[in-house]
């Protein structure tokens, strides 16, 4: 069965733009068109309807005044003066009539009879009333005017409604399509930025817990695009460095295993030898033999840490969580630590609350104080000052190891708590594999806790890390 195709970034990026100028175009040509149609119909108006009605205005206002010159000649009695006006006034007439209709060929038919030959009667009638009625001719053609009148304004104002309709509907259409595209537009965008932040999301929650020193751990691929390549890509990375991992920790294992039964046999010899069981051992020999006792001794620590790591990445770290009274803990603790803190001239103070109790396994807690406590009062120096302390903050119990060392800088803080990680300034002059912190770390984590520094270049480092205050505590 093939293999499904998804959209990639370019192709989802496309769609969503062409979709938009799509939309966007469509809108922007019908309300071109409607412009033009609109323009038609105003032009309309304007050549057809209001040139239509100011003819007809003026040929009724000519038609009116040969009517009142009709009256002042057969009232006057055969005055020649209005037979000039009513001259004039039918010529002038004429004109506009036949301009009219040769700019609208529409009404040739309707204004017929205004073309036709016409008689107009000008003899004085038998009654003054009569003398004052308008002429049949004239009245007729006024007539036909006024109805061509009405027709206009009627076609003028169902042109106005057609125009106006016309442009509430162009409004409404382009108040949609903005409104579409801006859905389009804000909607597409905030779905593909939720659609790539997710997926980027992931990677980068992944390759953040990497970089914090974390097991390596896949992550969820949400896409068939780029991303969701990339994620694809790092889990194949974890799955890697998972396998290096465990190669690496049953290497460590076994190396430490094969080490410690060569190591043992050292230590018992240099034992057998340094209590003179094959003869007196002198001062200068026995000096020697101390010297390698130490080192039997530290090559066996670090391989204790090793064969640490390698059951901690294995995930064979079982806790036996009980109620520890927290000054217990930091006083055996100290116990241990006081006679390496004599031999270097460091001071170890204690101040611990009291009824100060914690949840947690006292073993490795003590593992954890005497990592921190060790590696401060490696880094003090002659005549340096450790101190332990222990307060309660909120639900949790803070517990701190503060030295006079040379700090730790703020670049390297985090790293610090990486396995097999030593600051660069360090490496030459201090022993150590990288790997007190780095335990610590994964104990205080396993527990439910914290565990950061927070230190200043030549001004020592304070160590915390924060336990679950025992319930008991909690009630107290």
């Amino acid at each position: 069965m093939p293999e499904a195709r998804h959209l990639n970034i370019a192709t989802k990026l496309t769609i969503w733009s062409c979709a938009l100028i799509a939309v966007f175009f469509a809108t922007s040509a019908y309300l071109f068109r409607q412009v033009r149609q609109d323009a038609d119909i105003a032009a309309l108006i304007v050549t057809e309807n209001h040139a239509l009605d100011s003819a007809i205005q003026r040929m009724l206002e000519r038609l009116g005044n040969v009517q009142n010159n009709i009256r002042r000649y057969r009232i006057l009695g055969g005055d020649q003066a209005a037979v000039g006006f009513i001259v004039e006034d039918l010529t002038r007439f004429g004109e506009i009539l036949n301009e009219t209709i040769r700019k609208h060929p529409r009404y040739a038919d309707e204004w017929k009879d205004l073309t036709s030959e016409y008689e107009i009667t000008l003899d004085p009638a038998n009654s003054p009333g009569d003398n004052l009625a308008p002429d049949d001719t004239v009245r007729d053609w006024t007539d036909i005017l006024e109805q061509s009148l009405l027709e206009n304004q009627a076609d003028l104002e169902a042109r106005l409604t057609a125009l106006r309709d016309a442009g509430r509907h162009a409004a409404n259409v382009g108040m949609y399509g903005l409104a579409f595209c801006l859905v389009i537009g804000v909607g597409g965008s905030l779905l593909l930025a939720y659609t790539l932040n997710r997926s980027l999301s992931e990677v980068r929650r992944g390759i953040r817990d990497l970089g914090d020193g974390a097991a390596p751990r896949d992550v969820r691929i949400l896409s068939g695009d780029e991303l969701g390549e990339l994620a694809l890509a790092f889990n194949a990375m974890a799955a890697r460095l998972r396998r290096e991992e465990r190669m690496r920790a049953d290497f460590i294992a076994m190396l430490s295993h094969e080490i410690r039964t060569p190591l043992t046999s050292v230590r018992e010899a240099v034992d057998l030898i340094g209590s003179g069981t094959f003869g007196e051992v002198n001062e200068k020999q026995k000096r020697f033999l101390d010297i390698a006792e130490q080192e039997s001794d530290r090559l066996s620590a670090l391989l204790t840490r090793l064969l640490s790591v390698s059951r901690l990445e294995a995930e064979e770290l079982e806790l036996a969580p009980e109620r520890v009274d927290a000054a217990e803990l930091v006083h055996s603790t100290l116990e241990r630590i006081t006679p390496t803190a004599r031999a270097a001239s460091v001071t170890l103070k204690g101040e611990v609350g009291p009824d100060l109790a914690v949840r947690a396994d006292p073993a490795h807690i003590r593992q954890v104080l005497t990592n921190l406590v060790g590696n401060a009062v490696k880094f003090s120096g002659r005549e340096g000052t450790v101190l332990v302390s222990a307060a309660r903050r909120n639900q949790e119990v803070v517990f701190s190891v503060a030295d006079d060392g040379p700090g730790v800088p703020p670049d390297e803080q985090k790293r610090i708590f990486l396995k097999y990680y030593r600051e660069p300034g360090v490496r030459e002059s201090v022993d150590g594999a990288g790997l007190g912190l780095a335990i610590s770390r994964r104990i205080v984590l396993a527990h439910g806790g914290r565990i950061w520094v927070e230190s200043e270049p030549g001004r020592g480092s304070v160590f915390h890390f924060t336990l679950p205050a025992s319930p008991d505590e909690e009630h107290s």
